[in-house]
């Protein structure tokens, strides 16, 4: 299910500050089915989209982004932003990466990095993610597994295995200057269908999502539950 409606907006006001303005060469990684692209390109961007699944990159493709279907190792070019959207913590090896991605930049360009980052998850935040998957779930509108037991537990087995925020940012900061950060909600990202599915009407599920949001926002200004969605920006 597409839920760009919801993400894009949010994604777009957090990075827009971190990027050059318009008509700024971006090559995003990760493009997936190109939501993010297409609104990029909407306000003036010129975009290309790189993903190593064929299927995502046939996707974008389908909503008109330039795409490449290619590991970003094997990108040549150059552009003014390259930006990691939630693509990153996949990398084999964070600094090869990084570091090919650093070459393709113009003089002056940004890497840019918007990722969550797993390690920041408490008990207060496992809790507040698989309590409101279950509540979704007996509500009817979302089939999945939600975890039991220990869920704090639950979560570190299901992502350890992925490069963590402080690792990425560390990788980031040995290409040059300290990275601009800002941390953002990305709990109610991650209630999205994945492992499981959204139930009909789905015409309900943005306003669902979006109602989780501002939950998470308000729960994150109050300190009470970490920001663990991050936003890095290092020049070049």
């Amino acid at each position: 299910m597409d839920l760009s409606t919801v993400a894009v907006p949010h994604t777009l006001a957090h990075l827009t500050p971190l990027l050059p303005a318009p008509p700024a060469r971006v090559l995003e990684v990760g493009c997936g089915r190109g939501a993010l692209a297409a609104a990029l390109i909407d306000v003036g961007y010129e975009v290309t989209g790189v993903d190593r699944d064929a299927g995502m990159a046939a996707a974008a493709a389908e909503r008109g982004v330039p795409v490449l279907h290619a590991d970003v190792r094997d990108v040549s070019g150059e552009y003014d932003v390259v930006l990691f959207t939630r693509s990153l913590h996949h990398a084999e090896v964070l600094d090869e990466v990084l570091g090919h991605a650093a070459g393709l930049l113009a003089v002056g360009g940004q890497l840019v990095v918007e990722e969550f980052a797993w390690e920041r998850v408490d008990r207060s935040a496992a809790d507040f993610l698989y309590d409101t998957g279950a509540l979704l779930v007996a509500a009817g509108l979302l089939t999945a597994e939600i975890p039991t037991g220990d869920l704090l537990e639950a979560w570190v087995g299901g992502h350890d295995h992925l490069h963590c925020g402080s690792s990425m940012l560390a990788a980031l900061s040995r290409l040059g200057p300290a990275p601009t950060t800002v941390d953002t909600a990305m709990l109610w990202r991650l209630l999205d269908g994945r492992g499981g599915a959204w139930t009909e009407p789905r015409n309900r599920v943005p306003g669902v999502l979006d109602a989780l949001r501002r939950a998470e926002e308000r729960r994150v200004a109050a300190g009470t539950l970490p920001a663990v969605g991050l936003l890095a920006a290092v020049r070049r």
